[in-house]
């Protein structure tokens, strides 16, 4: 009985230490290259040293946004001594709550990573820092650069604005870092990848307490490249003019391969502002003014009697009318109890689809859209692309709203009646289009159904080379409609040539046209739309101008500036 307790106990010895004989080979021998790496892991790290961005430069090599060298003070949270009194020195220094708090929330996922908590400190701030950072060295003096925007408001909304990553950019680009900083808006953030550069990195090595041992380069930041957009600054400068203090804007392209010249939105926002964090105050004031909404871009107002062109080619296309459809017009459409009058409730007499559109007439242009239906006006819409997104090389954009019975069930619970139509025939009630999707489909009556992309990027240089050449976009997005759009085209010459737009006319070029007047949900107040192209035998400019709420009735004036100054060749009304 005793030697096999003995055996027993023998066996369990040898089966002990076996294991352990086993699990020392695989730890050593099988698994030891693992265990090697992850221990060298503990005590390296990787700082990434963020680039200089490139610039954004307009057509003509006017600077737009550069990058300026200042002195920033950052903070290493893996290096404080006491966190609590490292964040009381930064807040005594001026930072940011949200800032000093945002760079130790980050700090677990990358430890050794200097970040930027206050940009462009003054000599004073810098002084102390170098004082401090003797007793505190999670603090640093560091040099770094400062996105400047010598235009502010006047060209926010073609460069937009940068600021520091977000938590979703870090987790997107494993090569941005909590003090990288990225385009936010606009060409900015469109053109990020080219502008951006590409950060340094350092291999950094600490000991087990924490303490950096040893840096070594492994690669130095490059310069991003200079960004060269289709955009005219002078002729921006003179639409800025122009639209005053009225809120609108001017949307100014050339039709035949989608370049972009200008976009002004009012009112407008200093990019600046948010290059070191915008503060409260100016935040609300633009919250409440809507001052970053691009309004050529993110608009979804009534177009007024501009949408009468969708009108106009569903009646030919679906052949309800041809060009030499005629009405006698009383001044007013009855549709049961309700009138629907022309503008100053005046009767222009035999009306065809030329006068129609020249003059404006809304009896001409509802006539047309009860005998076509709203079905098909609806489907050359959304054939023309107004029921989408624009094709546009922005970030910002909102997609179009043209109703039919089924949105305005959806959206009100009521049904469709007759006087729906003449509203939605005439650009009224819940038609809902920005700018840059009114220019989309004019392009297309301009070019024959062809579209072009609308674009801000020229070029990307690398210095004074050239690296990459913008070419235009472009699809045939309306061709159906080829045989009916020449009419269209015709009209719209007569309204600029005897019509309602006469006073659009100048020496400098041939124009055609079409106005809009819109009704909003204030008394006496309009949208006012202008929408018109030149050289009529060879379009290079299309312009849209566009005021919100106004009470002016002269909606010529801002077309009719931008295109003399381009015709020109002036950089100032």
């Amino acid at each position: 009985m005793r030697s096999r307790l003995l055996g027993i106990t023998a066996l369990l010895v040898v089966v002990v230490f076996g294991g352990f004989a086993w699990r020392l080979y695989d730890l050593q021998v099988v698994r030891g290259q693992y265990y090697s790496e992850r221990a060298e892991n503990n005590y390296k790290r990787y700082v990434i040293t963020e680039p200089v961005r490139g610039r954004i430069l307009d057509r003509n090599g006017a600077v737009l946004a550069y990058d300026e060298t200042v002195y920033n003070v950052a903070v290493v949270p893996a290096l404080s001594k006491d966190i609590a009194a490292t964040k009381a020195t930064l807040l005594a220094l001026g930072a940011k709550p949200e800032d000093v708090e945002y760079a130790f929330s980050n700090s677990k996922f990358y430890p050794f990573q200097p970040i930027v908590v206050m940009q462009d400190v003054p000599e004073r701030t810098r002084m102390r820092v170098l004082d401090i950072q003797n007793e505190d060295p999670s603090l640093s003096l560091v040099l770094g650069s400062k996105r400047v925007y010598p235009y502010g408001e006047l060209a926010a909304f073609v460069t937009g604005y940068v600021g520091r990553a977000s938590k979703e950019d870090l987790q997107r680009d494993k090569y941005l870092r909590p003090s990288s900083i990225v385009g936010k808006m606009a060409a900015e953030k469109v053109f990020d990848e080219y502008l951006r550069g590409k950060p340094g990195v350092t291999e950094v090595w600490v000991d087990a307490t924490g303490k950096i041992v040893k840096e070594i380069k492994v690669s130095n930041p490059e310069q991003g490249h200079d960004v060269v957009l289709t955009v005219d600054i002078a002729l921006q400068q003179v639409a800025w003019n122009v639209v005053g203090s009225e809120i609108g804007g001017v949307f100014a392209a050339n039709p035949a391969n989608g370049e972009i010249y200008a976009m002004v939105s009012k009112p407008s926002f200093d990019p600046n502002a948010f290059v070191k964090g915008v503060d409260k105050a100016t935040w609300e004031r633009y919250q409440k003014n809507s001052s970053l909404m691009n309004r050529m871009t993110m608009s979804q107002i009534p177009t007024g009697s501009t949408f009468k062109v969708i009108t106009g080619l569903a009646g030919l296309y679906y052949r309800t009318i041809t060009p030499n459809f005629t009405i006698n017009d009383p001044g007013y459409l009855q549709i049961g109890s309700i009138k629907v009058w022309n503008y100053r409730h005046r009767s222009w007499g035999k009306v065809d689809f030329v006068k129609g559109l020249a003059v404006s007439n809304n009896v001409y242009f509802g006539t047309v859209g009860l005998r076509t239906g709203i079905d098909k006006i609806y489907e050359v819409a959304r054939t023309m692309g107004l029921t989408d997104y624009p094709w546009i090389e922005y970030d910002a954009v909102a997609k179009g709203r043209v109703p039919n019975p089924d949105l305005k069930e959806k959206l009100t619970g009521e049904p469709w009646y007759p006087g729906d139509t003449v509203n939605t025939s005439i650009g009224q009630g819940l038609v809902g289009l920005s700018p840059v999707l009114m220019a989309q489909a004019y392009q297309q009556i301009i070019n024959d159904g062809i579209l072009y992309r609308f674009r801000l990027l020229k070029e990307v240089r690398d210095g004074n080379s050239v690296v990459y050449v913008a070419r235009p976009e472009y699809r045939e997005q309306s061709v159906v409609y080829r045989p009916y759009f020449a009419v269209v085209r015709e009209a719209m010459k007569a309204g600029v040539d005897w019509g309602i737009l006469k006073s659009l006319g100048s020496n400098l070029y041939q124009a055609a046209g079409k106005s809009g007047t819109a009704e909003t949900e204030k008394k006496d107040k309009y949208h006012k739309w202008l929408i018109a192209y030149a050289n009529y035998g060879s379009p290079e400019l299309m312009v849209v101008s566009l005021r919100q709420y106004t009470t002016d009735t002269e909606p010529v004036k801002i077309t009719k500036t931008v295109m003399e100054a381009y015709f020109s060749g002036k950089s100032s009304p």
